[in-house]
This record gives C-alpha cells, structure tokens and sequence, in this order.
C-alpha cells in the first residue's frame, strides 16, 4: 500500500471509531483532596447532548476552562470550551471539519486538536485568539498527544501497532519508543515525564513514564483491569475508572483504592476518559448513557 493510501485508510479508522461509540456524557465534578482521601461532588452535565457522542475532555492550564468535542444532528464533532467560573460553553471550532482530542499547547495561545480535512486526520492547532489554523505533524497519523514542551510531542500514533512517537518539531523527526500502548497519554504533574499505558496480553496494562530526552522508560504501577483511561492530579496521584467506580493510587499507598460509587450515588455508569483541573478541584468524567 501506498503511504498516502495508508495515512488515508488509518485516519478513515480514527474518524469511523469516534463516530460508531456508544452515546456519551461529559460531566464535571468537584473534587477534593484531603491526604489520601478523595471525594467527588456537585457533578454537572456539561455536554448536556443526549444520544450523541460527547469525550475527550481536558483542561486549559492557564484558565481552568474544559475542553471537550461534541457531534451535533449531522453528525459535525467540533470542541466546545465550558467555563466552570460562569457555567457557559461556546463551540470553539465550528467548521466543516471534524476535531477531536482537544489539548492546550504549552505557550497557552493554542488548542491542538486531531483534525478531519478532506478525509484525512493530521495534528492541528487553532489559534485561541485569531488567526488561522495549521498542520503540527504533516506526516503522522496521531489519534491522542501531549505535549512535553513547545517543540516537543509525544503522541499515540495509529499502526498495526499503534505507537509511541517522540516529535522534535524543529528536527522534523519522529522516533518510536513503544508499541502496542493505550490511548491514554498525559504530562506527570511535578516532572518533566510523560506517562502512558502499555498494553500487556491478558493481563492489566502497566502505566509507565518516558523521559523525552533520554526515552528512558521506567513502570509506575499496574493499571486497573479492562481500563485505559487515567489522569493525574497536581500532587502526584493517579484516578482510573472501571465500571462505574472511581479509584485512586499514589506513591505512598501503592495501590487502588476505590473513591466513589458513581451509579447508586449520582446514577453514572460506563466511566472512559477522565481530566482533573489545574488546581486539582474539579474533575471530568465521560460517562456512557
């Protein structure tokens, strides 16, 4: 197969498997920390879509506002951008194309997104303010990111294996260090690391930490079972979901222990993807409906 038929065919896979999930929800929580003791609250119904896909949250750094993509009627994803402060979201994109995997990059002025362009996805950013959008990675077929540094990008990157790729965006080069990782990809609070799932056959996945500059490699903890979304809070601790529960793990505990029932408590259930605040007081959690 030719390389562009294959960037074609594995961006009409990411854009197919968005589209075919089960209708989602994205609900913020507060959430409070005091030691090892965790708790949710107040959860609110930000996407507020029934029957459609609403996921992928994560949080501006700098203002506390939620990123999230959402499908209308037709079905159009674009990111909405929710303001906890006032409980008001606007549709940020809204475009012909479709988005997906909002992220902030690291000088603030950007969301980078994956985004749909004539049935091919590529790595994008849109400026906050004004300006036109751009391609980031011209020769990859990225399904999540984060970013290490502004010239730096880790990224989940769709093959038969998926891959982890380090980009040097000034270098223009892209090195695997992974394969056959989760889809969960984030910066550890406190370090310059990125930590990831790596997939393991018939056993729970384990969440390990890269070093971008050395691709040094080192396990963190084993994941919870048949789960592979994750966030960090600001002070080092890990929140899976599995089922309709909430666990927590931390350096000091080294183990899960579970935080919140979210379906007798709050009627929530089929817990994904997960994004905590800046400040570590708030908490999105995409829920199946």
């Amino acid at each position: 197969m030719k390389p562009a038929s294959l960037l074609f065919a594995l961006a009409s896979l990411l854009s197919l498997s968005a589209i075919a999930q089960p209708s989602t929800e994205v609900y913020l929580f507060d959430l409070k920390a005091n030691g090892e003791t965790i708790s949710v609250s107040n959860p609110i119904n930000v996407s507020a879509n029934p029957g459609r896909y609403d996921n992928q949250p994560s949080f501006s750094q700098k203002t506390g506002e939620l990123f999230f993509v959402s499908q209308d009627a037709t079905p159009q994803i674009d990111i909405f951008i929710y303001n906890p402060a006032r409980g008001t979201k606007i549709n940020f994109s809204d475009n012909a194309s479709n988005e997906y995997s909002p992220t902030l990059t690291p000088d603030g002025k950007h969301i980078s997104c994956i985004r749909e362009v004539d049935g091919t996805q590529l790595l994008w950013k849109f400026p906050i303010r004004k300006g036109e959008p751009v391609i980031v990675v011209p020769d990859l077929v990225i399904g999540y990111h984060a970013w290490r540094d502004d010239n730096t990008l880790v990224s989940f990157v769709l093959g038969e294996p998926q891959t982890l790729q380090i980009s040097n965006l000034s270098a223009k080069t892209n090195t695997i260090v992974a394969s056959n990782i989760g889809r969960s990809i984030h910066n550890i609070p406190g370090s310059q690391l990125i930590s990831f799932l790596q997939n393991r056959e018939g056993q729970p996945a384990l969440i390990q930490s890269l070093d971008t500059e050395t691709a040094k490699i080192e396990t963190i903890c084993e994941a919870m079972a048949d789960s592979q979304d994750m966030a960090w809070t600001p002070d080092g601790k890990i929140i899976m979901g599995q089922g309709s529960k909430l666990f927590t793990w931390s350096a000091s505990t080294k183990a899960w222990i579970e935080i919140a029932e979210l379906a007798s408590t709050f009627q929530l259930k089929g817990i994904t993807r997960l994004a905590v605040g800046p400040k570590g007081d708030k908490l999105a959690v995409v829920v199946n409906e």
